[in-house]
């Protein structure tokens, strides 16, 4: 059955390996971290010795084996005690505090089994062995801890045993009662073993005694043969167990022959102890002194490091401390000259310490002329040894006798791969060429190479973490600076970093709801606005597992809010150095105005094609257009001419009817040409544009707005034309116009009205005024109406763009826009535009008041593709003149190709297969007379391409529909 160890210690690494080193013996180790769970335990269980430390947190050790001892079962237990550094009278203390032993540290495990197991070997063996019984011994030493052990293991074998501090003592114990033996340590005061034993044989009563000596410094043969001829049974080498000493003692108690009596030595034996004795004790002093210069040179050592540990603490000047600490501990080493050589960007620096008056600045600098022998000793790493009496080479030889040194000790600093410098020492003797200062100079270079460069990593360290806080400071700088919301969590999801666009964004939310699936305060939802997005599934979510993603949109809305935020994520994961994920890095943008803004480009590209459709539809109506209004004026000039002839008026009923058709036809043409105006919105030309007309245009287009809420006003007072686009004038007052009616209610048009002015402003602009009787705008609404996406208007009626497109039109014709409003009694937009150079609007038509008789028959070509065109043309001018026509462009180039000549060629503009422009260029290249000769007829729809031309020939144009008396007077006037 394996014996049980209670182990008493708080240290866990004294206890690690005590219990290692136990467990190896096939011990059982109860542990206890303080004094009160060792009493429970010792109580508890079955303890067959206690291994236990002098400092525990709850208890004093001493106090401790006091109250084990004092428990049942106390006194035949082992306890051995651990401790370090032990004063003497600590040693005393321990001795008489009951301890059996004591164990020092740091613990050797090999020492440690081997005390353990004595202690537990002799407690068996005080059970069987006889060899103690009945028999008394004294035992003499002057270590109290060696003599208390003795003692223990002798009584644990059964002998009663006297104590006895030297030999003077022991000699009066065996002579107050004769001991069965004595043991003895040989070097003790006042009396030591040899003198005991020899006084002891000079007494009658102990001359028999058995007498044991134990040394640890008597160990050569003739010290053995000494002491059996000064009477001793024999001198034993102490061992830890003593089991050499036991055997010694058994065999000294068994029988001897009759006669065998002990004599007291001879005169030349204690001669010979005396000659012995001088010899231990030069060794001993030698020892001594060798034991003393490495205590000084280890004092030496450790004030250096402590001046160079109190500089880095402190963050004193290296070099001073180093200056310091190397003179003091160098002189308490007995080396007064040297210097400390320091590699520095590629150079050297010195310090000295020490000093010699013949020596220089010069000289120190230059390593008294031998500067490459110190940096090949550098460079190489290797150590150097001079001394003037081995005959050093020529150059260590200079050395010695340039510095005035007898001796040189050269050792390279380094610090991994790094070469650090060199400490160089020298002596006026020959002293350092001994191993200890040698060993001395090592050490010393060693710890300085370590303190230089931990000062070097503290300043690297220093470096490093200023410019960490500068990057730190520009990082935060630009994170804050940018305009996109940017937050970093760790693995757990928690926020490392954020800027304030971020803090912005998710302002009165959470800060986790990035990453978790909302709050009580905000919900963030698909791009559908309505399925909640799941926590897992969030930006930062998944950048911690790793994934990527750009452009992800969601949209956030908080709890009791109509409408929300609509953001745009970028999300990548955080990796570190090592690449491995470390949490998630999330770029958040505010997208909403981009989504209105997209929203409000879908719906102008919605616009603009129903601008196309408009003016398709438009230069589709006006070919039927044209033929109606044509063959009306053909049907009253018939009857008019006929009533003529009849000798009637022409008050009849049927001419009535020509004449409401007529002017309802009139009214189907100037809605078809509104039509035009306003879908042109490629129309960049600007030119003299007739106000007024433009306005009487927008009023008409919005008539359907306005009739229901109030009445229009017109007042136009004269104004000259101004410089601007006609269509982009349409699309202002339009908008403007509509306004004005929607901030009107329905269903009172009798109390409200619209009023629309024109009139020459005082700096000579032309101003333009759209009022209404609305409700008018609050006045901290005024600065932000031209703000693009901000609206009065509620959701659904308003995207917020229109006033600024308005404003950035006029401002592009070189104008501008105002607004006065006051609530409960209207609005008043203000339009100021430059007036116009020229006194005609841009166009070529040909206004006639009269049709002017033919001054001859001329020949007319006809060329539309649409053949109602050509049939009313031809019905129109039938009566004047000679008219051919084609529905192809192609046909007619042939005709005129083979020499047909026309006085008046009518082409559409925009036909298929060739087209108006395509003919004229081809007159234009081999009859260039007749191309001159052509008027275009268009009806609308224009690409770029054809305005273009239109602007680029002279020829004159006429628009479908067109007035039948025009058509004519334009004929006739080109043919007189």
């Amino acid at each position: 059955m394996s014996s049980t160890i209670l182990l008493v210690e708080d240290n866990p690494i004294t206890l690690k390996l005590v219990r290692t080193t136990l467990a190896a013996q096939g011990l059982q180790v109860l542990h206890a971290p303080d004094g009160a769970t060792a009493i429970r335990l010792f109580c508890e269980e079955k303890v067959d010795l206690v291994l236990q430390d002098l400092c525990l947190p709850d208890i004093d050790g001493y106090d401790l084996v006091a109250r084990l001892r004092a428990l049942p079962n106390g006194t035949e237990v082992p306890i051995l005690v651990f401790s370090g550094m032990l004063s003497p009278a600590d040693e005393g203390r321990i001795s008489a505090a009951g301890f059996d032993d004591l164990v020092t540290k740091p613990v050797e495990p090999s020492r440690l089994a081997q005390v353990v197991r004595t202690h537990l070997g002799v407690s068996d063996a005080a059970q069987v062995s006889p060899l103690g019984r009945g028999r008394r011994i004294v035992v003499a030493d002057d270590d109290a801890v060696q003599r208390k052990m003795v003692a223990y293991k002798m009584q644990r074998l059964g002998f009663e045993v006297a104590v006895a501090a030297d030999g003077m003592e022991a000699l009066a114990e065996a002579r107050r009662k004769r001991p069965d033996a004595v043991l003895s340590d040989v070097l003790m005061p006042r009396l030591d073993g040899f003198h005991l034993c020899l006084e002891m044989r000079r007494d009658p009563t102990l001359r028999d005694t058995p007498i044991v000596l134990t040394t640890n410094s008597y160990v050569e043969p003739v010290d053995r043969e000494l002491a059996r001829k000064m009477g001793a049974h024999d001198l034993i080498i102490r061992t830890p167990d003593l089991r050499e000493l036991i055997d010694a003692l058994r065999e000294s108690l068994e029988p001897r022959p009759l006669g065998a009596t002990r004599e007291a030595p001879a005169e030349e034996v204690e001669q010979e102890h005396m000659g012995r004795m001088m010899r231990q004790l030069e060794r001993q002093v030698a020892l001594n002194a060798g034991v003393t210069q490495r205590c000084a040179m280890l004092a030496a050592e450790m004030s250096v490091l402590k001046g160079i540990s109190d500089a880095l603490a402190t963050h004193e000047d290296i070099d001073e401390a180093l200056r310091h600490t190397l003179a003091a501990c160098f002189d308490a080493g007995g080396i007064s000259l040297g210097a400390l050589y320091l590699v520095e960007a590629g150079a050297l620096r010195v310090i000295s310490f020490g000093y010699s008056e013949s020596w220089s600045e010069t000289e120190l600098s230059t390593f008294f002329g031998e500067r490459e022998l110190l940096d090949q000793l550098i460079e190489r790493r290797e150590p150097l040894t001079l001394v003037r009496s081995d005959a050093p080479d020529a150059r260590g030889q200079s050395l010695l006798a340039n510095t005035g040194a007898a001796s040189a000790l050269l050792v390279p600093m380094s610090y991994r791969d790094d070469a650090l410098g060199a400490l160089v020492m020298l002596s006026k003797s020959e002293e350092l060429a001994n191993e200890h200062r040698t060993a001395f100079a090592h050490a010393v270079a060693s710890q300085i190479g370590q303190a230089l460069a931990v000062a070097k990593a503290f300043g690297d360290r220093e470096r490093s973490e200023r410019a960490a806080r500068e990057q730190n400071a520009i990082l935060r700088s630009v994170l804050e600076s940018i305009g996109d919301g940017v937050g970093v969590v760790d693995g757990d999801g928690g926020l490392i970093l954020s800027n304030k666009a971020a803090r912005d964004i998710f302002a009165p939310v959470a800060t986790a709801a990035p990453v978790g699936a909302g709050t009580a305060e905000a919900t963030i939802y698909d791009s559908d606005t309505l399925t909640p997005i799941a926590p897992d599934q969030l930006p930062l979510a998944r950048a911690m597992r790793g994934e990527q993603m750009d452009g992800l949109e969601f949209f956030m809305r908080r709890e009791g809010e109509a409408a929300g935020v609509w953001l745009s994520a970028n999300g990548r994961p955080w990796r570190d150095d090592r690449g491995v994920a470390r949490g998630g890095v999330v770029v958040l943008r505010d997208v909403t105005r981009d989504k209105a803004t997209q929203s409000q480009l879908m719906e102008s590209d919605r616009l603009a094609s129903v601008g196309m459709l408009a003016a398709g539809v438009a230069h589709e109506i006006n070919n039927p257009l044209a033929c109606v209004l044509a063959n009306l004026d053909l049907c009253q000039r018939a009857l008019v001419e006929r009533a003529e002839a009849e000798g009637r008026s022409d008050e009849t009923e049927l001419s009535e009817m020509l004449n409401d058709a007529r002017e309802a036809a009139d009214r189907v043409r100037q809605i078809v040409r509104d039509l035009r105006i306003f879908s042109r919105h490629e129309e960049q030309r600007t030119g003299p544009v007739d106000l007024q007309k433009v306005l009487d245009s927008s009023l008409r287009m919005a008539w359907n707005e306005i009739r229901h809420r109030a009445r229009v006003i017109k007042d136009f007072r004269p104004i000259p034309l101004v410089e601007a686009s006609e269509s982009r004038l349409g699309q202002v007052f339009l908008n403007l116009i509509v306004n004005a009616a929607q901030a009107i209610p329905e269903g009172d048009a009798g109390a409200h009205s619209i009023r629309v002015s024109t009139r020459m402003g005082d700096d000579g602009r032309v101003v333009a005024e759209v009022s209404d009787s609305g409700t008018g705008i609050p006045e901290a609404n005024l600065p932000h109406l031209f703000r693009p996406f901000f609206t009065t208007k509620g959701p659904g009626v308003g995207t917020g763009l229109g006033l600024a497109i308005c404003q950035r039109i006029v401002a592009s014709l070189g104008g501008d826009i105002r607004v006065t409003s006051e609530l409960g009694r209207g609005t008043t937009f203000t339009v100021a535009l430059a007036a116009a150079t020229s006194t005609e609007p841009v166009s070529r038509r040909l206004k006639v008041a009269t049709v002017p008789p033919a001054s001859r028959r001329a020949r007319v070509l006809v060329i539309d593709d649409e053949p109602l065109i050509t049939t009313v043309i031809a019905r129109t001018l039938a009566a004047d003149h000679d008219v051919s026509t084609t529905v192809e462009a192609k046909q007619a180039l042939d005709r005129i190709r083979g020499g047909e000549t026309f006085d008046v060629i009518l082409c559409d503009l925009m036909m298929p297969q060739m087209t108006g422009m395509e003919l004229h260029a081809a007159l234009a290249e081999f009859a260039p007379e007749q191309a001159s000769r052509v008027i275009f007829l268009t009806g609308g729809a224009f690409t770029p391409a054809a305005r273009s031309f239109l602007d680029l020939v002279p020829n004159q144009r006429v628009e479908k529909p067109f007035d039948a008396q025009h058509l004519r007077a334009l004929v006739n006037d080109r043919v007189r």
